[in-house]
């Protein structure tokens, strides 16, 4: 990839973004299309309440230094700088809306 071909991630400070690192180029392909359709639907629950970001090392490599990341897929939910929640692996998508609805909810009453 060339250089003027990267994008840098833009976030509002006040959202909370749930960061999905991707496996490398040359992994499963469904596993790709999973994660992908994951985050599609994620992000179509959730509407303006998050933003949902596919990372990958290759055009984001600082960000997944940033994080730590050592295996993929890895999920993080952030909001306003901090972590909130963690998991390296494929998580089950029920379960992960109803993790993040709670998590924004119990911050939400914390921050008033």
């Amino acid at each position: 990839m060339k250089p003027d071909e990267r994008h840098p991630i833009l976030i509002s400070g006040q959202s909370a973004v749930l960061l999905i690192f991707m496996p490398p180029e040359r992994a499963d392909h469904q596993l790709k299309a999973l994660l992908t359709a994951l985050a599609t639907s994620v992000q179509a629950h959730f509407g303006l309440q998050i933003r949902v970001l596919k990372i990958d090392e290759l055009n984001h490599a600082d960000v997944v230094r940033s994080f730590a990341i050592t295996h993929t897929p890895s999920f993080v939910l952030v909001r306003m700088g901090v972590e909130l929640w963690r998991q390296e692996s494929l998580p089950n998508e029920p379960a992960l809306i109803l993790l993040i609805q709670r998590l924004l909810h119990t911050e939400n009453h914390e921050v008033r």
